[in-house]
Order: structure tokens, then C-alpha cells, then sequence
């Protein structure tokens, strides 16, 4: 941005309960160009003063992946992570920074909750906010409970296909709350960290508390997710997205940005 070169930036717009939420709106202030994923994350860009005309809505990018037909078969992805499971949840739990004091606790409900359910998860590493270490120090107790898998990280195709074939996914990632609604995969949002980012009534959120997490857990099964969220709308972001670089206006708008004010009605 201070050597003047164009600076776009992808999914801007979004609302969530943690630091990200920070970060991501500082980007769009030190962005020129915006494609996001839905008119809701337009409405927030126009209200945080940028311009209509540099706003693009060309859905997630994700999407096409899911859709795709180049996906692993659940086969493929049990038999490469050695997952012995026939029925399974995805249990994904981050640190939300602002709740360090309480995180402990939180960790020790979910872990109990899931182990009392008796039913089978397949568990992946939180990201490397602060407080990681708490949730993997609580993993260490289940690090050979049989009914757990417990990963790092798992490829993101081979991550979608056993999304898609989940009975449900538990915890707090984005996830739970984009991913899992597209494949219509039952979610159960735990605690505040994804606070406000859904319009789907039917996902559960609930707090860390452990019966509310295990009646969520046992209530949840065979239930199935409606579309109601602009999210999962729009298609062929990838496709959207080469156009809008082709068309030479694009690099023609200018490095001057200027905070266009709400009052603007033309902007609004």
C-alpha cells in the first residue's frame, strides 16, 4: 500500500468472537480491492467506509472446492489416516485469547463431555493462538482412548471428505459454521468465538459447559442442516474471480483510497 501497489483482499467483511476479527478488518483498511463472500460482508465493508464501486461479491473460494469431483473417496481418506470408524464426529477446538482466564475449564468440559458420549471423534489440533497449549496438554489425556483419532493437521480435500461424511462436528472452528452448513453436517458451536457469524437457526450453539455439550451431542444425531445462509449461495467464485481480473478497470482503479462516509448515499 505505501509503494502504491494494488492490494486486494479475499473473504474481508466476516464477524467472529476472537482476534481475527481484528486483523481482518485492519486488512481491509490496508486493502484496495474487495471480493468477499456474501452481501452481508459487503454491508460491513460499505459501513466501514470503502467504496461500492471497490467491492466485489464473488462468493468463497472454498466452495469450489467442495463441489468439485476431484475429492478422495471416505475410503481413500480412512484407509491413508489409518481411521478405523465407521460413524464418527470432527471435534475442533481453538483458544479464543480473550478468554484465557476460563480456557482450562472450557477444554476439561468438552474433552469430558465427548469421552462420557462414548461416541467415536476424529480430533484436530487447535491453530497457534495463544492458549493452545492448554487444549493440547487436555488432548494428552485422550491420546489413546480408542475411540479417538487425534491429528495435527489433515489435508484439506481429505479434511472436506470426511466432513462431508461426519455425523456431526463439534467445537468452535469456521468450520463448523461455513463448511459444515454447505454439506448440510450438523453443528455444535461451543462458546463465543464464532458469536454472531451464522444466520442458521439449526446450528446448536451452547455453552462450555459439559452436560449442555453431551445432551448436544446425543440430541444432534441424524439431524441435518438447511441452507438458509447467503453463504453456501454463491458459486463459481474461482471463475468469478479470473473474469474481474481480466477486466482491465480493475487495474485501472486507483492506490488513493478515500473513506467514503455513511452518510453517502450513493455509496450506501
Amino acid at each position: 500500500a505505501i509503494n502504491n501497489i494494488l492490494v486486494s483482499h479475499i473473504e474481508g467483511g466476516e464477524i467472529s468472537g476472537t482476534i481475527d476479527e481484528l486483523i481482518r478488518h485492519a486488512a481491509t483498511k490496508m486493502s484496495h480491492l474487495h471480493f468477499v463472500s456474501n452481501d452481508d460482508a459487503k454491508r460491513r465493508l460499505i459501513q466501514m467506509g470503502e467504496s461500492n464501486e471497490r467491492i466485489f461479491v464473488i462468493g468463497s473460494p472454498d466452495i469450489d472446492v467442495m463441489k468439485s469431483n476431484e475429492l478422495p473417496s471416505i475410503e481413500q481418506v480412512k484407509e491413508y489416516y489409518q481411521i478405523g470408524f465407521k460413524n464418527y464426529g470432527i471435534l475442533i477446538f481453538h483458544s479464543v485469547t480473550t478468554e484465557l482466564n476460563s480456557l482450562k475449564d472450557q477444554i476439561e468440559n468438552v474433552v469430558s463431555a465427548i469421552i462420557e458420549s462414548k461416541k467415536n471423534f476424529v480430533i484436530i489440533y487447535p491453530n497457534n493462538d495463544t492458549g493452545t497449549d492448554i487444549i493440547l496438554e487436555e488432548y494428552k489425556k485422550i491420546s489413546r482412548n480408542k475411540n479417538f483419532r487425534i491429528f495435527p493437521s489433515l489435508r484439506f480435500k481429505y479434511f472436506l471428505t470426511l466432513l462431508k461424511n461426519a455425523d456431526c462436528i463439534v467445537g468452535n472452528s469456521s468450520a463448523g459454521i461455513r463448511e459444515a452448513e454447505v454439506y448440510g453436517i450438523p453443528t455444535i458451536n461451543i462458546g463465543s468465538r464464532q458469536a454472531n457469524r451464522s444466520k442458521n437457526d439449526q446450528i446448536i450453539n451452547i455453552e462450555p459447559i459439559k452436560n449442555v455439550i453431551l445432551n448436544s451431542v446425543f440430541e444432534i444425531k441424524n439431524k441435518k442442516v438447511n441452507f438458509k445462509s447467503n453463504f453456501s449461495k454463491n458459486f463459481d467464485s474461482a471463475k468469478k474471480f479470473y473474469e474481474l481480473l481480466c477486466d482491465e478497470n480493475i487495474w485501472n482503479i486507483s492506490c488513493q483510497k478515500q473513506f467514503i462516509d455513511f452518510s453517502n448515499k450513493k455509496e450506501t
